[in-house]
């Protein structure tokens, strides 16, 4: 059996994500499709929540990944975990295509007629798909700090911890951006 056969796969799937992280660095496409499997929808959902837009959402998953393969060699798992690492260059991808749009994040009104004719009707829903808008407006009217740490720790469940490592901040900062803002939201969101 030259190639391995099925067993390499079951072995594959065994392998944590660094050890599969030195697959990668050797050039291991089978690794790195792998690693791509388990995390790049948690990376297009951090993406999505933190810019809006499904495209663009694409876009920063897709860099992400292929940032993996490019600088594989440079991971240490001293250092951070993997997940810790690769969704630092998500956050830090889609904190940069932020600031790189020079209008204010997309205005959702512009999509609600979209929104209506994909979703079911009925009161609650329509009283849901308000309150949604209304929090995706209030979340875009937040600098991009706390949109991430609002995201990463309330929409996509990181421990703070976790959040604190993935954007590179103390526990203590990670804690203040959520004070300021909830406290932003609130001020937005409350009439």
């Amino acid at each position: 059996m030259a190639d391995g056969g099925p067993f390499t796969i079951q072995m594959t799937t065994l392998l944590t994500d660094e050890q599969l992280m030195t697959q990668v660095a050797r050039a291991d496409s089978a690794a790195f499709r792998q690693l791509a499997g388990r995390h790049l929808t948690r990376a297009y959902a951090i993406a999505f929540r933190l810019l809006h837009s499904r495209e663009d959402a694409e876009e920063v998953a897709q860099e992400a990944i292929s940032k993996v393969w490019q600088k594989a060699a440079a991971f240490d798992p001293a250092r951070s975990a993997f997940g810790t690492w690769f969704y630092r260059i998500v956050t830090n991808a889609a904190l940069d295509r932020l600031r790189r749009r020079k209008t204010p994040a997309e205005n959702l009104d512009d999509h609600a007629e979209a929104l209506r004719d994909t979703a079911p009707t009925g009161e609650d829903l329509r009283i849901k798909a308000d309150e949604t808008r209304r929090i995706r407006q209030a979340m875009s009217a937040l600098p991009a700090t706390q949109q991430m740490a609002l995201t990463l720790v309330y929409y996509e469940e990181f421990s703070q911890a976790e959040a604190a490592r993935i954007m590179n901040i103390t526990t203590s900062a990670l804690e203040a951006l959520l004070f300021r803002g909830k406290k932003g939201l609130k001020q937005r969101l409350t009439p």
